[in-house]
């Protein structure tokens, strides 16, 4: 036998796992009823390279999951932010290594939307698989906000309590989808400013609560809104976090005003613009204060409501008997009085090159481009 012979025998063939063990497609029909979407995601030539998981209830994600297996590189994700929620919930701590493809199909599609995935699930879909294939899959580590609640413990992008999240559940139990939005939403504004209709104007009292930031308690117990978010986005245009969040924190808001109050701030801030103090606009010599420069000729920035809190934190708590809270627009029910709300695991997310958020954001993912994850 001559030693090309030999060598041959006694080299290895290196292993090939197949694309189809290394891309998961988790799917939820439900999410939002799009059957005919879906069907264009699994008869496309992407949807050959992937495994496909099924589930006709949400409740059936958990063992999905825990049956995707350790060469799973990759968990695309069709349904909407109910269903991302529950992906985010039941990761297995096994699971840290797998990067996750939010493709939307809901009715909002917040977060997928953040990830600059706004084109159809079905060209999401496309567009994650050939990158990752072709080895230019861009991702981004964010962490995960962890609330618990009376035992429950909860993942996600954004929390949320107050008047706003009362109405989301009014949407949640009728008929959804955009027309709906928009007829829940006109009067629900006018109900905020005029009081009428009365049937939208209960769900707008301020909710009462106890609140501190790390420990220390906000000056005010009559809330219109209480958010934590990590993304700096609530939904798309509504960018209200003033703050830069630091590796350790997360962004936090809290409104103590009338419901009217909010409704002609609302502009302001979700475009993360500080609402003015008018009260103290009016106190004597207020216009004619100086900053302290030595010129002397710059006046004082306008006040800014004590009312609004906007900062970043690392631990919210609030007591309660506001029972409705959301996650991700999952609005969960609970009569236990006490909320906590911490930084909870990071997860690495897909995102597209052009995707529709900060230029920040992009920047920070090229690094991460580690092409098959």
């Amino acid at each position: 036998m001559s030693q090309t012979e030999e060598s041959r025998r006694g080299r290895k063939r290196p292993s090939r796992r197949k694309p189809e063990a290394e891309i998961i497609l988790l799917c939820n029909p439900r999410a939002g009823g799009r059957w005919k979407e879906l069907a264009r995601i699994l008869d496309s030539e992407e949807a050959r390279h992937v495994r496909r998981i099924v589930t006709d209830s949400v409740e059936d994600i958990a063992p999905a999951l825990g049956n995707i297996g350790r060469e799973a590189k990759l968990i695309c994700v069709y349904g909407g932010d109910g269903t991302i929620q529950r992906v985010l919930d039941r990761l297995d701590p096994g699971t840290e290594d797998v990067a996750l493809a939010l493709l939307g199909g809901g009715t909002m599609n917040v977060t997928s939307r953040w990830c600059g995935f706004a084109r159809s699930p079905a060209q999401n879909f496309r567009a994650v698989v050939r990158a990752y294939v072709s080895h230019n899959l861009l991702l981004k580590e964010v962490p995960l906000l962890e609330a618990e609640r009376g035992g429950r413990r909860f993942r996600g992008f954004t929390f949320g309590m107050g008047p706003i999240v009362r109405v989301l559940a009014a949407y949640e139990n009728g008929k959804k989808g955009k027309g709906a939005a928009v007829v829940m939403g006109a009067p629900t504004a006018i109900a905020a400013i005029v009081g009428r209709p009365s049937r939208y104007a209960e769900l707008l009292h301020p909710m009462e609560a106890d609140v501190s930031l790390d420990g220390e308690p906000i000056p005010y117990r009559d809330l219109t809104a209480v958010f934590a978010n990590v993304t700096g986005q609530i939904n798309p245009g509504v960018v209200p976090f003033v703050e830069a969040r630091t590796r350790d924190s997360f962004h936090c808001a809290a409104y103590a005003v009338t419901p009217r109050e909010l409704a002609f701030a609302l502009p302001m801030l979700v475009r993360g613009w500080l609402p003015m103090d008018a009260r103290a606009l009016t106190r004597p010599g207020r216009l004619l204060r100086r900053d302290g420069h030595s010129n002397g000729s710059r006046p004082l920035p306008w006040p800014t409501d004590p009312r609004y809190i906007n900062k970043t934190a690392s631990t919210l708590e609030i007591k309660t008997a506001e029972p409705l809270y959301t996650i991700d627009g999952e609005v969960i029910a609970s009569e236990h009085p006490h909320i906590r709300v911490t930084l909870g695991p990071t997860i690495k997310l897909a995102v597209s090159p052009a995707a529709a958020v900060r230029a920040g954001l992009r920047a920070a993912a090229a690094p991460l481009n580690r092409g098959g994850c």
